[in-house]
């Protein structure tokens, strides 16, 4: 069921490198240590604020990624080499621009649907990467193809890598914002509740090894925005 393989592909965020055009600096790096068995192999902190505009629609979610400390070392060190730009902020705009070129054909590893619809073609604005003491938070604001109103039908998403390789959850220490929203808005984060078959596989995977497409989709947080209509 399970095909051993590396591939770039799958972990979009890791092929930075014109030298590494089939295997992942950090796959690389995490072959070599213990703690490299079982999916996932990186850590990511997810903070969101969902944005409305004047009359009430959801327009955008804005994401910051909080990409955990060794991932962002393994970054830091291969922008010395690897990156364009003659200062550090230059080559953390190199790196960011790559990440974002990189998770375009992934829909930028987020899933939203309106009303049990699911939404496609998303455009990415005022995307950029800086470092937060020695952490590296990729910010983008991820626009929807059209507006929606969540007194129609709640607007539900989900952050996730479909491989595993990468686990995204929601930040413990930021809460999901609405901004601009009414009172009659609330959000509902619901947990994962994998099988424990589904778990084990996971942990059998080394970080040379893709499980099935969809893995990290059972491991995955679901946000849900619901409005009341007006009285």
């Amino acid at each position: 069921m399970f095909a051993v393989t590396i591939d770039s592909r799958s972990y979009p965020l890791f092929n930075l490198s014109p030298a590494l055009t089939r295997i992942p600096l950090l796959a690389l790096l995490l072959l070599v240590i213990p703690s490299a068995h079982a999916h996932p192999h990186a850590w990511i902190d997810l903070r969101v604020a969902v944005v409305f505009d004047e009359t009430g629609r959801i327009t955008a979610l804005r994401q910051v990624w909080r990409i955990d400390p060794f991932y962002s070392l393994v970054l830091l060190e291969e922008m010395a080499t690897d990156a364009q730009g003659n200062t550090p902020e230059e080559k953390l705009a190199d790196i960011g621009n790559r990440m974002i070129e990189n998770l375009t054909p992934y829909q930028y590893f987020t899933e939203v649907s309106h009303g049990g619809q699911r939404l496609q073609g998303f455009t990415v604005r005022d995307h950029g990467l800086v470092n937060a003491a020695g952490r590296l938070e990729l910010g983008f604001t991820l626009v929807l193809p059209e507006p929606v109103n969540p007194e129609t039908g709640p607007l539900s998403y989900a952050v996730f890598d479909p491989s595993y390789y990468i686990e995204i959850l929601h930040d413990p220490d930021a809460t999901v914002a609405l901004e601009g929203a009414s009172e009659r808005c609330g959000l509902q984060i619901r947990q994962p509740r994998p099988d424990p078959v589904i778990v084990a596989r996971a942990a059998a995977l080394d970080a040379s090894q893709t499980g099935e497409p969809d893995l990290g989709r059972h491991f995955t947080e679901h946000g849900e925005v619901r409005c009341d209509p007006a009285p």
